[in-house]
């Protein structure tokens, strides 16, 4: 058994636990729930996790991430150790706008099924997000879209995870920069790597992030 099967044998129903739980916030979420993660996502691009995470719930704790204005949201996500918080804060203002109340509808409307298409296409999905939602690219829709249990067969490309890749010889190397192409052609790889030891994408995820940070999170 590879090393890596081996740890996914260890954390399997840690992992479909957590899994399940991001299914089960679409299912059972409200807006609110929703526009939380969409938050969070948000804030998470050169940012810690837990920090990113942590703030969302501050702002939440003190009714802000509703109806904050935007030197409100900023200062709660410097208090916080959000980097960029000016920015992140007016991304986070400005997608309340758009998709505050009624996320959850407004959402679906961009990730529905397309015509003559029997089932959600998540990259297409994913491609509507990333051109609507300000302040996100492939990496913050994907992260998004797993988190509400959506987000199966993509991939989350975040530093944490191209370390593991290149530790497995996926790829060569972590790219200076990503563009659109070179993300999709490293997770085309990511998910063959995926296959080949038999482990779903969103499982592999999750166990490069407990093998990078020795927990299971967001």
């Amino acid at each position: 058994m590879s090393d890596i099967l081996s740890i996914y044998s260890k954390i399997k129903k840690d992992i479909d636990k957590r899994l399940e739980e991001f299914s089960l916030l679409w299912e059972n979420g409200g807006d609110l729930d929703i526009f939380k993660e969409l938050c969070f996502c948000t804030c998470t691009p050169q940012n810690d996790a837990h920090k990113a995470w942590n703030a969302v719930l501050c702002l939440q704790e003190n009714k802000l991430i509703e109806t904050g204005a935007h030197s409100a949201v900023a200062e709660i996500l410097r208090e916080r150790g959000v980097r960029f918080h000016r920015n992140k804060a007016r991304y986070i203002i400005t997608n309340r706008e758009i998709f505050y109340p009624e996320t959850k509808n407004k959402i679906y409307a961009l990730i529905k099924n397309k015509p003559n298409k029997p089932l959600i296409d998540v990259r297409d999905a994913r491609d509507e997000l990333q051109k609507k939602v300000f302040g996100w690219g492939l990496k913050e829709a994907s992260h998004f879209l797993r988190n509400v249990g959506k987000g199966n067969s993509i991939c989350i490309l975040d530093r944490h995870i191209m370390r593991q890749l290149v530790l497995y010889n996926v790829i060569k190397e972590i790219p200076a920069s990503i563009t659109g192409t070179a993300y999709h052609e490293i997770e085309k790889k990511m998910l063959s790597f995926a296959e080949k030891e038999s482990i779903p994408a969103d499982a592999l995820d999750l166990i490069f992030w407990y093998k990078e940070k020795n927990e299971l999170f967001k």
